[in-house]
């Protein structure tokens, strides 16, 4: 007979691969698993290996893992955080909080203090996850979770939510450990929860939050815990005017309520962890190897002895299977760290680029003030360079994200130049980057709070940037005049009324940088170093009278005669 897709009911699944659901992103693989409550035989050899009774309902079979084709891996089981409940009552707020728990017991239910065990009662755990054997350990870190890239409507490609282990406290609260993940095209986060409400006594809540942006290889695990009296949080409520009681059942209406007792930050980078593995093997691999101890040789030696000189497969200098492993490890250690060299040398330079024609809204932080408008209703700001003194344009968003734009632009025409494995990863972060860095300013400086109002400015700006990407193109390939005049649609949104010396010295400063850039070698622009200059040095190229011009003027004079002469005969 089968129970629960298992011959017997109470055999357990040891590992992610039985996971009944999965998905695989950039190298991580991302398994959940959700089965039935544990039957009589588990418990029973669950409660032997912790030394204490499990809770109610414990979901022993359940799972939620991560790994990464390096090795590492993480995962959140039912025993791993039951194993970290403090097993001798030791702690003296738990000591206090269980005697206060137990003598309210007393007063309803007689007998009730046969069941009150030397261990923690609520099964509180500081359980931030299990790693797997040979994975790096997380360090402390300041840098916290990149909130505003969770903020992103991103499509969701993979969710779900896991019970662990749940307990009613014998109808005085709940008690329960759960964890929810959900997965977007470039990041994860996986919310480990556990909720204890204690009726009269406590409410505690500590998340484990596990943050992976799969570009960067990067993991952030956050652990935030918070507890407050049972009280406290009731009049909370009650003065809010809600309805207690279904509030005190969902700790997302509490959570704000409950001051932070403990928290940390903790971080790593998988991309880095597989490098140097990856390179470890290698090293290891290319070791010479030691030559035996001469011997007498045999005869079936003696006759395979010129093979073995015409081939010496064990020498460190032949090309041996073993050299041929290490080489490709080699390989792979490079293309693994590509992506995290271009994730944090692309925000230097897309810093750099935005730095052109940077500005400052002072009102936008300030009470009862409003923001000045242009005319066409856009924030006006102060600025100040060579693009808003001496060429005029407004200290605006949109005029921040064209000048920004140009220069990535003129970045992305030098990255063209780089191997065609490399290229699309540093185009992709490039981009990738201005838009965490336009969505921030939508934030932060047009105080834009609406999501769905910065994601219309979002899908405008990515518009514009295909558009003139092919504009500049074709200026480029056509020649000085129409690149001007995609200068003129971009950055002067088509003026009439503009200098068009301004113009002029745009697009030679454009052809400027383009020669700059190729000069540089592909270590200078992969190393971040490249600064722009100013523009201004262009005037007085721009203002020298062009030998072509005059050529085209003496050209049309020439022809104007040749037509004239034809009309009079």
């Amino acid at each position: 007979m089968t129970t629960n897709a298992r011959a017997d009911p109470n055999e357990h699944y040891p590992s992610a691969a039985d996971a009944s659901n999965s998905i695989t992103q950039h190298g991580f693989k991302i398994s959940t698993r959700k089965l039935p409550i544990l039957k009589a035989e588990p418990i029973e050899q669950m409660t032997a290996d912790l030394g204490i009774a499990p809770p109610e309902m414990i979901f022993g079979d359940n799972l939620v893992s991560i790994e990464h084709v390096s090795g590492w891996g993480i995962n959140f089981n039912a025993y791993d955080a039951l194993d970290r409940v403090d097993k001798t009552g030791g702690s003296m707020l738990q000591v206090a909080h269980s005697k206060e728990w137990q003598s309210t017991r007393e007063k309803k239910h007689e007998g009730i203090t046969e069941i009150v065990k030397p261990f923690d009662w609520s099964y509180s755990t500081d359980y931030k996850g299990t790693l797997l054997p040979n994975s790096p350990v997380f360090q402390p870190s300041n840098i916290p979770i990149p909130l505003e890239l969770l903020k992103r409507p991103d499509p969701i490609l993979f969710f779900d939510e896991v019970m662990l282990y749940e307990d009613e406290m014998a109808d005085n609260g709940i008690t329960l450990f759960s964890c929810k993940i959900r997965v977007m095209p470039q990041r994860l986060l996986l919310l480990c929860r556990f909720f204890m409400r204690l009726d009269n006594v406590l409410i505690r809540i500590r998340d484990t939050r596990t943050y992976i942006e799969f570009g960067t290889g990067e993991v952030i695990r956050e652990y935030v815990a918070k507890e407050e009296k049972y009280e406290v949080v009731r009049q909370n409520l009650a003065s809010r005017g809600q309805d207690v009681p279904a509030q005190l059942r969902d700790p997302n209406n509490i959570g704000d309520l409950l001051p932070i007792v403990d928290k940390s930050l903790e971080r790593l980078v998988v991309m880095l962890f597989s490098t140097i593995r990856l390179l470890s093997a290698a090293q290891e691999d290319l070791k010479p190897i030691q030559p035996k101890a001469p011997s007498t040789p045999t005869r079936s030696e003696t006759s395979s002895e010129t093979t073995s000189r015409e081939n010496p497969i064990g020498s460190a200098t032949s090309s041996s299977p073993t050299r041929s492993i290490a080489e490709e490890l080699r390989k792979r250690a490079s293309s693994a760290t590509e992506t995290y060299v271009a994730y944090g040398v692309c925000e230097k330079l897309v810093r750099e680029c935005s730095r052109q024609a940077d500005y400052t809204i002072p009102q936008a932080h300030e009470k009862n003030v409003s923001v000045p408008k242009t005319k066409d209703g856009e924030d006006l700001g102060v600025g100040t360079g060579w693009w808003f003194e001496t060429l005029g344009l407004t200290p605006t968003f949109s005029t921040w994200a064209q000048v920004t734009f140009l220069h990535m632009y003129l970045l992305t025409c030098r990255l063209r130049c780089f191997p065609p494995t490399h290229a699309p990863i540093w185009h992709q972060h490039l981009l990738d980057h201005f838009f965490y860095i336009a969505e921030d300013r939508m934030v932060t400086t047009h105080n834009m709070a609406a999501r769905s109002v910065r994601n219309k400015y979002l899908k405008d700006l990515f518009v514009q940037w295909r558009g003139l990407m092919a504009g500049y193109d074709e200026g480029l390939a056509k020649g000085d005049a129409v690149l001007a005049t995609a200068v003129w649609r971009n950055i002067f949104k088509g003026d009439e009324g503009v200098d068009f010396r301004g113009v002029g010295e745009i697009v030679s400063y454009i052809r400027g940088v383009l020669k700059g850039l190729d000069e540089m070698p592909d270590e200078g622009i992969s190393g971040g170093g490249v600064v722009f200059g100013d523009p201004e040095t262009e005037r007085e190229g721009v203002l020298i009278r062009s030998r072509m011009m005059d050529a085209e003027q003496k050209e049309g004079q020439i022809k104007s005669k040749h037509r004239h002469a034809k009309a009079v005969q």
